[in-house]
């Protein structure tokens, strides 16, 4: 299955799974708990035939599901902003950069933010109208200028291709979803330990567990494939998107191997996050995973001078391509394995005559 159709699958899937979670609860609250105990309270086993009718009209329906899409891409956004310094330094040189390769990709130049901090980094936020790159300067003392430019490339691609607002909502639906079940679940964790629960939800259980427990007897099947089913979408569009940026900023840059000699640095310097980065809500597309950093500028970039003590990229390349570990080549559900990301810049490179 090619890339794009890939892509279109994936949000297709998405798009339908927002569509019955909302139906399913409105179904859930409208007509199965009204139904439920109609049912309990008469004991007509007619009134079982009110389950077959739908909660609202549908265009009350499709209302209320692009309001719900809506709402996690206004929410999302928020949330995105709030989690990401971008408050570092304004860098002249970084931004004229930004400016030239923002050119090719046809897009306004973002904003470009140099934080004070030793960890390798580099990441997006914002919009596409609004769009911030933050850089680290650990990022800047570790990476050559050609790889630097690469790595800037790979964070404009993400920019033009909308991937902020592809992965905000894809991300906060799982996180909309996993609210849902623990809310739904209170009865049963308030049996494990009561004392545990926040007073909100105290109060909950005290006052609404028989809405709770019928809600949760219907929905747990469903808010349990739910995220299972999310996740894979969500891990299968983040990939594609991290490739099609490589892609993008290879070819705008003209060097793959920039870019990859760049992700073996960044793979090397970089500790990977004990958990994922988007379930423990790290909103920003990161190069490579990577912590949201904290933290003015260095003065310029500078090229190491010292060629002859620095190995080709295409041998480093190769070279760490066969000494690659299985730990290495492991993917997160927000970025492939480094080696197949490296893989696919050393063939666009043999295709473009092993530029470097």
């Amino acid at each position: 299955m090619g890339s794009r159709l890939r892509v279109s699958v994936v949000l297709a899937a998405l798009l339908a799974l927002n569509a019955l979670f909302v139906f399913t609860l409105l179904w859930g609250v409208l007509v199965f708990v009204p139904t439920a105990v109609t049912l309990v309270w008469t004991g007509e086993g007619a009134v079982a035939g009110d389950l077959l009718r739908l909660p609202v009209s549908l265009p009350l329906y499709l209302g209320l599901t692009a309001a719900f899409l809506g709402g996690q891409l206004v929410y999302g956004y928020r949330r995105v902003l709030s989690g990401a310094v971008t408050t570092g330094r304004e860098d002249e040189d970084l931004s004229t950069l930004v400016s030239r390769l923002a050119m090719g990709f046809d897009i306004s130049p973002p904003a470009v933010r140099v934080v004070e901090d030793e960890t390798p980094s580099c990441y997006t936020v914002g919009r596409v109208t609004d769009a911030t790159v933050v850089v680290t300067t650990g990022l800047v003392e570790a990476l050559d200028e050609a790889e630097l430019r690469a790595v800037l490339a790979h964070e404009l691609a993400h920019v033009a291709n909308r991937d902020v607002t592809l992965m905000t909502v894809t991300t906060l639906f799982l996180e909309i979803t996993e609210r849902v079940y623990r809310t739904v679940r209170l009865p049963r964790r308030a049996l494990a330990d009561f004392g545990g629960l926040s007073r909100h939800e105290r109060i909950a259980v005290q006052y609404l567990s028989v809405f709770l427990v019928a809600v949760y007897v219907l929905l747990w099947p469903v808010l349990w494939l739910f995220p299972v089913v999310a996740g894979w979408a969500t891990r299968t569009l983040a990939h594609a998107r991290e490739f099609a940026a490589d892609a993008a900023a290879g070819r705008a840059t003209g060097a793959p191997l920039a870019l990859a000699t760049a992700l073996l640095t960044l793979e090397e310097a970089s500790q990977r996050p004990g958990t994922d980065l988007r379930e423990s809500r790290m909103h920003a597309l990161c190069v490579v995973p990577a912590p949201v950093v904290t933290g003015p500028s260095p003065e310029s970039v500078q090229l190491d001078g010292n060629e002859a003590s620095t190995p080709k990229r295409a041998e480093r390349v190769s070279a760490w391509l066969d000494g690659v570990t299985p730990a290495q080549a492991g993917a997160t559900a927000t970025h492939p394995p480094t080696p197949a990301r490296v893989e696919r810049l050393q063939g666009m490179a043999d295709n473009l005559g092993g530029k470097r």
